[in-house]
């Protein structure tokens, strides 16, 4: 809607007008004038025009009509114009000027003259205030007449400065030689790209070069260990470790350090001396490896020097996370020291750490065990008892735990409890271990209890399960010659899992030398060994896929600058100068990829060497491990058949024992003495945990330690009574 049409609609809403004309007369300001104003009415529109709610004409394009008798629904194809009607036209005279009003005078001011400022005397404003003079002012700092300021030397008059001739000396740039770039080159692959492989195969290549050798075995140390090639990085670093200087001695001595692995005390024998040396050299200690520091303790504790096995331990950090580990093997060294008191409190720090958090590691099963012992050789059984029960069940000690536990019942005359707490050592959860002793410690409860029967029955069970394997071991070792036949048989265990025995040997005691500590901490070193095999080969697969994919990339690079070529031939002279950039980038980006190539396969050649003489000393190696993991096994072989020989000759004392006091026991009820009714104090857990068996029936593996014989003491009055004289 335009303005006119705003102002008609307006001027019809004030007149009233509805249709026809109309005359308006306007009063102008000078006098009464008429201007007349003509309005025409408009047409309006046709009746049946639809309008929507916004006052917009619309037309239904869809329509209804009969067609034989039925209505139909037919859309518009041609809509008819629309009669919208007409807006009605306002026409007037043109307007008369406007006449202002004639402009106004201003009224006449009148200008008053303000007086003079009236001048006022101070005396006269003062002269009735009581005013007091003030006091002299103080002297608050003198001067000191014996000060003489300094005499100010006056500035010599100001010289321009005199500008010489500049002089260019010319010297001879000393170039790098090429064997030096080929070291930057290979430290780039190392340090920047962190491409070990790349820097590993030139590094190879670079040991051979006499000026830069020992700091090129150096680089290929550290690149092996970024690669997890143990082994070839102590090999390199031993190098180093026999060059003439001291500085390069100082950095392998510190890097192998600081790498050693757990348990690793072959290396102490070698860098000890040397730091020694190294600290005199440079009046300073270079070693604070934690790992390192609990190899010489451990390395020493073989030796029995336990002055400097706690030496190394106390210079593990108290914040390193081997504090726990140096604590435990503390405590060991004051045990064996004599410190037993000392030792006991330290062991329970570490164990109280583990505990608090919620830690199932082996170290904490060790420490437990430890400190029970400890306990034990202390006379305090209560105290030996609640910590044997903390040795996890999973552990390769928790049956030695149980049986000692079983002892220290035993001393402090707990027979129910030791006698139940050897019979959870029998239930199915504990068919493999290997644990003879159980029985004699069941057994000795059941003589301590008089309770002859249930003694002769644990004895028959032991021999009936152990006499066989008593054979079979005697067997074994008449056969096994072999240098690695305990090892082969192990092997086999693990190879075989259907199999009940194992070169005659029964698969459950297979499974207990399998558990021994050192013999699965030489097995970790072997299976090391194996892993590096691995990556040896990964390397050279790795080397050959890089330089495919380089290869891959220059042909890319080619196809591009010839693509490039054709392009810059057609191009107008101004396109061409635009292109040049480019152009010379691409030359430049297929340059680098050829170099890469050359590289990739110069490394691919130069790692075979490296490779196969690191295999030829993994191979060495792995067969000194598995040596050592041999006679580890033929110790615990050796020990579990001096137990079992024992423990055999035990049970016959045993017998005797028990036919003699059964004989005694029967001729005194049958002269009518009564039995004992007295009981003993009992080693037990908590409230509630106890359980009491009657039974051979399922053992839950929470119940494992908490057990107790429902047999009674039945011993005479007069037994207990010598006893407690005694």
């Amino acid at each position: 809607m335009n303005k006119l049409t705003i102002l008609l609609l307006t001027l019809i809403s004030v007149t009233g007008f509805a249709g026809g004309k109309k005359t308006v007369a306007r009063e102008t300001p000078e006098k009464q004038k008429l201007d007349l104003v003509t309005l025409k009415a408009g047409r309006m529109p046709s009746a049946d025009l639809k309008l929507k709610t916004s006052k917009v004409p619309a037309f239904e394009i869809y329509q209804k009509k009969v067609v034989k008798g039925k209505v139909e629904v037919f859309r518009v194809k041609s809509i008819p114009k629309l009669d919208i009607g007409e807006e009605p036209l306002l026409s007037s005279q043109t307007v008369l000027p406007v006449a202002l009003p004639a402009a106004r005078k201003p009224a006449n001011i009148n200008v008053v003259a303000l007086p003079a400022p009236v001048e006022v005397s101070i005396d006269a404003f003062t002269k009735d205030l009581k005013l007091q003079a003030t006091a002299d002012a103080k002297i608050l700092f003198q001067k000191n007449p014996h000060f003489k300021a300094p005499a100010v030397v006056p500035l010599a008059a100001f010289q321009p400065p005199q500008l010489a001739e500049t002089k260019v000396d010319l010297k001879q740039l000393d170039e790098m030689p090429p064997v030096r770039l080929r070291l930057l080159q290979a430290l780039i692959f190392l340090e920047i790209q962190k491409s070990y492989n790349m820097a590993l195969a030139l590094f190879a290549e670079l040991v051979k070069e006499k000026d830069i050798q020992t700091e090129a075995t150096y680089q290929l140390g550290l690149t092996s260990k970024a690669l997890g090639l143990y082994s070839e990085y102590k090999f390199q670093m031993m190098k180093v470790l026999a060059d003439l200087s001291a500085d390069w001695q100082k950095k392998a001595t510190k890097s192998l350090a600081d790498s050693a692995e757990p348990g690793d005390k072959d290396l102490v024998a070698i860098l000890d001396p040397k730091i020694e040396t190294l600290k005199m050299t440079f009046d300073k200690d270079i070693v604070g490896a934690d790992q390192y520091q609990l190899n010489r303790a451990k390395f020493y504790l073989d030796k029995n020097d336990l002055t400097l096995a706690l030496g190394a331990v106390e210079e593990v950090a108290p914040n390193s996370p081997l504090t726990l580990d140096a604590q435990f093997l503390e405590s060991v060294l004051l045990y064996k020291g004599g410190h037993l008191q000392e030792a006991i409190e330290i062991q329970n720090t570490v164990l109280k750490s583990m505990t608090e958090a919620a830690s199932t590691s082996e170290l904490r099963s060790v420490a437990a065990l430890t400190l029970a012992r400890m306990y034990f050789q202390s006379s305090q059984y209560k105290l030996a008892f609640d910590t044997y029960l903390k040795v996890d069940k999973a552990s390769p000690d928790f049956p030695q735990a149980m049986i000692e536990q079983a002892w220290s019942q035993i001393l402090a005359e707990d027979y129910e409890g030791a006698a139940g707490n050897m019979f959870s050592l029998e239930a199915q959860y504990f068919k493999n271990s290997f644990a003879p002793e159980s029985y004699v410690v069941r057994t000795v409860g059941y003589l301590n209890l008089c309770q002859y029967g249930d003694g002769a029955r644990v004895v028959s069970s032991f021999k009936r399960r152990y006499t066989p394997m008593q054979k079979q071991m005697d067997d074994y070792k008449s056969k096994t010659a072999e240098s690695l036949g305990y090892y082969e048989t192990v092997k086999t265990y693990f190879q075989s899992r259907e199999v009940k025995t194992i070169d005659g040997l029964p698969r459950q005691f297979v499974f207990e030398l399998a558990r021994y500590p050192q013999f699965v901490l030489e097995q970790k070193l072997i299976n090391s060994t194996e892993d590096q095999v691995g990556r040896y080969n990964k390397i050279t697969l790795d080397l050959i896929k890089k330089e495919r994919e380089i290869q891959k990339a220059q042909a890319e690079a080619t196809q591009s600058i010839n693509d490039f070529k054709r392009k810059y031939a057609k191009a107008s002279p101004e396109e061409k100068l635009r292109l040049k950039t480019d152009y010379d980038y691409q030359n430049k980006r297929l340059m680098s990829y050829k170099v890469q190539t050359f590289i990739a396969k110069k490394a691919r050649n130069s790692i075979k060497e490296l490779r196969a003489l690191g295999l030829a000393r993994l191979e060495t190696e792995k067969a000194a491990y598995k040596l050592r993991a041999n006679n580890a096994l033929k110790e615990r072989f050796k020990s579990y058949y001096t137990t079992l020989t024992n423990t055999l000759d035990q049970a016959e004392v045993l017998n005797y024992e028990l036919y003699a006091g059964a004989g005694e026991h029967i001729r005194y009820q049958t002269a009518g003495g009564d039995v004992s009714g007295k009981d003993h104090e009992e080693l037990k857990p908590e409230d509630g945990k106890s359980l009491k068996w009657e039974f051979r029936g399922e053992v839950w593996q929470d119940e494992l330690g908490h057990y107790r014989s429902g047999l009674k003491n039945v011993c005479p009055h007069e037994a207990i009574s010598q006893a407690e004289v005694k």
